[in-house]
């Protein structure tokens, strides 16, 4: 996720200029923020949307870096991973991460950095000075989001035959008679036949 939020994006030139441990408080407000747009994802199927975004970071100058901590909260839509309907929850995630500049704010010249300098760990700041919080922003609220979101927590799940959401009533489905003669492979347990034991051979 590339793109730019414009909501998320602040002018850091003055606090560059600072002693280090100058700070700044920064209000977070946003009415859409895309979490993420694949077909197919961690999540379910479809994109996954934080609407209602607010939050407040600090963001506080440690060195030749910058320091953002916060808390972010939106509603997100995702799938329901038992009946696969859409649903809105609420989502709220924490943020600390560094930016660094790429320029100098008083020269203007590219800032050079160590090969252990150039990582994932941290952000960049743009030639413009110009902090973009809309990454660290959306990766909070993925992390935050639950593995197997539930439209309720009583949500009864699809029909394994028909396919039928159980949550608008019963289906007309039958369950298939089981043939008795098996009824004792249900008690058997696998974890008691550990494997590459040979002692039923």
């Amino acid at each position: 996720m590339d793109a730019p939020n414009s909501d998320l994006v602040f002018n850091v030139a003055q606090l560059l200029k600072e002693p280090v441990g100058s700070t700044r408080k920064l209000n977070l407000d946003t009415p859409a923020l895309a979490l993420d747009d694949a077909e197919t994802g961690e999540h379910g199927a479809g994109p996954v949307d934080a609407r209602q975004l607010t939050g407040l970071a600090k963001v506080t100058r440690v060195g030749d870096r910058l320091l953002v901590q916060g808390d972010v909260a939106a509603q997100v839509e995702v799938e329901c991973s038992r009946c696969l309907e859409r649903v809105t929850m609420p989502v709220e995630g924490t943020l600390e991460e560094q930016f660094q500049p790429t320029v100098d704010v008083e020269t203007g010249a590219p800032v050079a950095r160590a090969d252990y300098e150039t990582d994932d760990i941290t952000f960049d700041i743009d030639a413009n000075h110009m902090m973009d919080l809309s990454e660290p922003v959306r990766q909070a609220l993925l992390v935050a989001l639950p593995m197997k979101p539930l439209c309720r927590a009583d949500c009864k799940g699809l029909c394994p035959q028909c396919g039928a959401n159980w949550n608008d009533g019963p289906c007309d489905c039958t369950t298939e008679a089981v043939d008795e003669r098996w009824s004792g492979l249900r008690e058997l347990r696998l974890d008691e036949f550990p494997a590459g034991d040979t002692s039923l051979n």
